[in-house]
């Protein structure tokens, strides 16, 4: 009997053109019903998406300027890039840098190791930049040694930092690393890592 109800149910509302919801079980929202000349409003939404804050590093570099003991290795690190994907009201956010010391063979000979107080860093002006806001370097003045420009990663440094602005924006540089050589610095090739973190 309560089978024969529902299809009952279900037949009246076809005929009809009308579905009755029972349940708690929400119907669709329909639209005012406005009399004639009268302005009849739809409320209507919709999302703008939000992601990440992200930095973008080359997996590796190799310097393009050796150099003998006494003297200055150097060269470009490659492209770093910042993507902040927030939609945020207040985009600001800022890249530090840091370095281990850099070393050949074992490194357990002092002639092995180049401290990290050394390695200097040189951000430059950005390459490209998106968004608004306003994009600060953190060393300006880069140049091939002699001297050594920028600031040396004994320890942490700021490389890049963005203020100010709303909604996305993105800063791509490509830094000036230089490594100072002891004259007692033995031959080899010498590693270490750079590292790059945003917040």
């Amino acid at each position: 009997m309560r089978r024969r109800s529902l299809a009952l149910l279900t037949a009246l509302a076809t005929v009809s053109g009308t579905v009755a919801i029972t349940g708690g079980v929400a119907g669709p929202a329909w639209a005012d019903t406005c009399a004639e000349d009268v302005a009849c409003a739809t409320t209507t939404t919709f999302d703008v998406s939000v992601g990440a804050l992200e930095v973008t590093v080359p997996d590796t570099a190799d310097l393009a300027n050796d150099a003998a003991p006494g003297g200055y290795a150097y060269g470009q690190l490659g492209a770093i890039t910042v993507t902040d994907a927030r939609a945020s009201a207040t985009p600001a956010w800022t890249v530090t840098v840091s370095s281990t010391d850099f070393v050949t063979g074992g490194g357990d000979d002092p002639g092995e190791t180049i401290d990290n107080g050394d390695v200097s860093y040189c951000s430059g002006a950005a390459t490209a930049t998106t968004g608004t806001g306003t994009f600060t370097p953190g060393q300006t003045g880069c140049a091939a040694p002699p001297p050594a420009t920028g600031q040396t990663l004994g320890v942490s440094r700021t490389a890049f930092s963005h203020t100010d602005g709303t909604g996305n924006n993105s800063a791509t540089w490509n830094p000036l690393l230089t490594a100072r050589l002891d004259i007692s610095n033995i031959g080899g090739q010498y590693t270490g890592t750079i590292t790059h973190t945003v917040t």
